[in-house]
């Protein structure tokens, strides 16, 4: 049977039983699965036995507990604490076993302009979910969303013919891998075959 296990409310229990034995705490344990949820301060996990839990990133040393995003594969090191009379999971170590498609696209993405072989095309798709174009004068990307690790949104002002327009674009990832990125829209026609930019 799988168990939900929700600290600091079950480190509690946890407190109390270890208090009432005269145990010590327990030592550090190296738990794997995939981030459910990342904030500032805690991470979390649900393991590889389907176990959901919730590790403290508070005062972590951000060389060992590096940042995560929602759908990473991790190695966790924690250990159990004691923050203000609360027994909680703090992270002592961290590896990021594989990325997210949220991760894996992020970054400077080109292809050759179709009017121009000199120069080239693309975007430039920043962590912090911000967007720039590149090469593209009249067409700003501005913003970039990835739902389901399939359906990249694009938000883009048009400059043109005295106006500006606001709007989006709706594609699906048909290939992300390290060195390429094919988008196409939602009749299958592509749209970009993108090449990353070191």
């Amino acid at each position: 049977m799988k168990k939900n296990l929700f600290f600091p409310a079950a480190a509690t229990v946890t407190a109390l039983a270890l208090a009432s034995c005269g145990s010590k705490p327990a030592a550090p344990q190296t738990v794997e699965g995939a981030v459910l949820d990342a904030s500032m301060n805690n991470i979390t996990l649900v393991t590889t036995a389907g176990d959901t839990l919730n590790i403290s990133t508070m005062n972590a040393d951000p060389a060992k507990v590096p940042g995560v995003t929602v759908g990473d594969s991790v190695s966790v090191t924690c250990a159990e604490t004691d923050a203000d009379g609360v027994k909680v999971m703090q992270a002592q170590e961290l590896t990021v076993k594989s990325g997210s498609s949220n991760r894996r696209i992020q970054g400077e993405w080109t292809e050759p302009n179709p009017i121009d072989s000199a120069a080239v095309q693309g975007f430039r798709l920043n962590p912090d979910g911000t967007a720039e174009s590149i090469g593209m004068a009249t067409l700003q990307i501005t913003a970039w969303t990835l739902t389901d690790g399939k359906t990249l949104i694009l938000r883009t002002t048009s400059i043109g013919n005295k106006q500006t327009i606001e709007g989006q674009d709706t594609l699906t990832v048909d290939k992300l891998d390290a060195d390429s990125l094919v988008l196409s829209n939602g009749s299958g026609y592509v749209q970009w075959r993108l090449a990353r930019q070191q």
